[in-house]
This record gives C-alpha cells, sequence and structure tokens, in this order.
C-alpha cells in the first residue's frame, strides 16, 4: 500500500519569503561568538537557508558545508520559530463574498446560513461573507434591509454601510440607506446595536431609538420615538419617521414604477407609514395631507408627478 507523503506546512513558502525570515532573525537573535564577515557570512547564510528548506520539504542544491555544527543548531532554533513568524507574515486570503439583490418594486425574504432573517425592501444590493457561520459580516451597497440576527456570542454580527460599521450580539434592526438619499436611517426593534465610523463609536442603539446620519458630513442625531414601526419590511408596510420629503419621494420610486420630479427643494421633514397594498395615487394623496398641504403633487401623465412648493 501506497504510503501518504508527510509534508510541514510550510512546504510551500517561496524561498524569498524564507530569505526575508533569516534577515528578520539576524537582526533580532544573537550569534554565537563572532559573525564571520564577507563571502564566509553570505556562505553561511546560505548553508542556513538549505538546512532550514530541506526540513520543511524544500529541495535546494548542494553547498560547501561550513560552520557545520552552529548551522545543525541553529536550524533547530530557526524550525521552532518559523511557523509562527511565516504565519505572521503570509497575506491571509481575501473573503469571498456572495451577492444579493432586489430590483424595484421587489422584495425579498432571505435565510442566512447562520439562521437569520433578512429582509430585503427594493432596489437593494448587499453581500455577505460565503463562511459566514464563521464571519458574520455583511455589506450593504443600497437599499433598505430588516435584519433578525441570530443570537451567537462566539461570532458577532457586522454590518458595513458606507463607512459606518454596526456591531451586533442578537437582536434585529432597520438600515435605510438608499443610493440618492441625503441620509442613512438606523433603528432598533429589539436588543441592542453599536455604530461606529473609523473605529470611533458614534452611538449605541436600543429599542425604538433611530439614528439619522448625513452622508455629506455624517452628522447624525439619535431619536426616542416609542411606537415606531421598526418592523414596516418583515410586515409589508412602508415606514418613515422624520425623513426628508425627497428621500422620502425616492424611496417611493424604488416600491412603485413612478417618477417624481421636483420643480424646487420643499426643505421639509414628513413621518408616515402605510400599507404595501396602496396605489401610487392613494400614496401621493397622502403625502398630500402629511405635508399639510405645503407641496403640491400633480400629475403630468400615469407613472410622473411634478412635485413643487404650494
Amino acid at each position: 500500500m501506497e504510503q501518504p507523503s508527510h509534508k510541514y506546512p510550510f512546504d510551500h513558502i517561496p524561498e524569498e519569503q524564507l530569505e526575508q525570515w533569516l534577515d528578520h532573525l539576524a537582526t533580532t537573535t544573537p550569534f554565537p561568538g563572532e559573525m564571520p564577515a564577507g563571502k564566509a557570512r553570505e556562505q553561511l547564510r546560505r548553508q542556513l537557508l538549505q538546512q532550514v528548506k530541506q526540513n520543511i520539504g524544500h529541495a535546494a542544491p548542494k553547498v560547501t558545508r561550513m560552520y557545520t555544527r552552529w548551522a545543525a543548531a541553529a536550524a533547530v532554533t530557526l524550525l521552532l520559530g518559523a511557523s509562527t513568524w511565516l504565519l505572521l507574515h503570509q497575506t491571509p486570503p481575501p473573503t469571498k463574498f456572495v451577492t444579493l439583490s432586489t430590483k424595484n418594486g421587489e422584495r425579498k425574504v432571505v435565510t442566512l446560513p447562520d439562521n437569520s432573517t433578512i429582509y430585503l425592501g427594493p432596489d437593494v444590493t448587499l453581500a455577505y461573507a460565503e463562511n459566514f457561520s464563521r464571519q458574520r459580516e455583511i455589506k450593504l451597497l443600497r437599499g433598505e434591509v430588516f435584519f433578525d440576527v441570530q443570537q451567537d456570542n462566539q461570532h458577532p454580527f457586522r454590518v458595513y454601510v458606507d463607512s459606518l460599521q454596526v456591531d451586533v450580539l442578537g437582536t434585529s434592526f432597520n438600515i435605510k440607506a438608499y443610493a440618492r438619499h441625503q441620509e442613512m436611517t438606523i433603528g432598533v426593534s429589539t436588543g441592542k446595536i453599536r455604530v461606529s465610523k473609523a473605529a470611533r463609536v458614534l452611538a449605541t442603539l436600543t429599542p425604538s431609538l433611530q439614528m439619522q446620519i448625513s452622508r455629506k458630513n455624517y452628522h447624525y442625531i439619535t431619536t426616542a420615538l416609542p411606537g415606531i414601526d421598526m418592523e414596516a419590511l418583515r410586515s409589508n408596510r412602508i415606514s418613515f419617521e422624520n425623513m426628508p420629503l425627497t428621500d422620502v419621494l425616492t424611496m417611493l420610486e424604488a416600491y412603485y414604477p413612478v417618477q417624481f420630479k421636483l420643480q424646487n427643494n420643499p426643505e421639509l421633514r414628513v413621518s408616515g407609514s402605510f400599507n404595501r397594498q396602496l396605489s401610487i395615487q392613494q400614496v401621493v394623496s397622502v403625502l398630500q395631507q402629511l405635508t399639510g398641504k405645503k407641496v403640491i403633487f400633480t400629475q403630468q401623465q400615469p407613472g410622473t408627478y411634478i412635485v413643487q412648493s404650494s
């Protein structure tokens, strides 16, 4: 029966990397005795490199044996430290991501490999780590997603959105990050999350807290909103709280086959929540009421509205 070959785990290391390690060792480990100079020193270096390569599976050309006793002893020391140094100096393979997306008007419910559930609104693009059970990382590139996270204290759940980082243990929360929005909105339904930027913690959010972050300068406000509909995506509703009207309109363009043309930029914020089953005509009528009739919506043609301040 053919015996399996036994290779050291570093037999694939390039010779150039081994030489770099030897150079590093030479500057951090005292030489036993007087260090040779010139050609003798270079030959000693070649002898050590050959000894290491032979012990970890590299084929190496024969060289003249000099300083044999010291080389043998040094090789033992080199091999003891080789695994640590080589592991530290090897570039880890890049994380592979799986992409999920929805089209305008489309919604999806997806169960992730760790049994967390995510609810994707329309016009969403996100990516999650391929080995998600061990590396629970999601990149939300655009759109609105509600996260219902399975608790796993050994593998924290993390979402990257824009330049922000959201850290989670076990909770449910919502993120709105539409590409054309002036602001990003993060709200918590249950549990607790931490929002950071460049390793600086911006806020810790608990249930009924909402955070709105400006895309322009990353200024933010945190508001307590008891009774806010954080789980609108899960219940097939469209919800917005203290959102700029222009952001509400771009969000509706993701849900409906509609286009809003702004004649000017109404500086209004509105709050509302309504069933996704409403027609766009009904939604526009609701918006007219929410703005206190400070904004006029005029249907130019089916699916197109002119929006201007009254």
